[in-house]
């Protein structure tokens, strides 16, 4: 994995999961924080590295969840 250093910008297209922000435990309690606060249901499948690769990626799953 790639180390970011602290200072890094993140934007929507930062690889999160390629640069080590985020790993499975991290994954979980995203998913879990998501479901709070867009108030949807994020399937056990939808917990995939594609769908947390980035922020855009976590938009879409969000809107998807959402059925928008």
């Amino acid at each position: 994995m790639k180390k970011m250093r602290p200072y890094e910008e993140i934007t929507e297209t930062t690889e999160l999961i390629e640069s080590g922000i985020l790993d499975s435990l991290v994954i979980l309690h995203l998913a879990a924080q998501l479901e709070i606060a867009f108030d949807v249901e994020i399937a056990d499948e939808a917990l995939t590295a594609v769908n947390f690769a980035n922020a855009d990626a976590i938009a879409q799953l969000v809107r998807k969840s959402k059925g928008i």
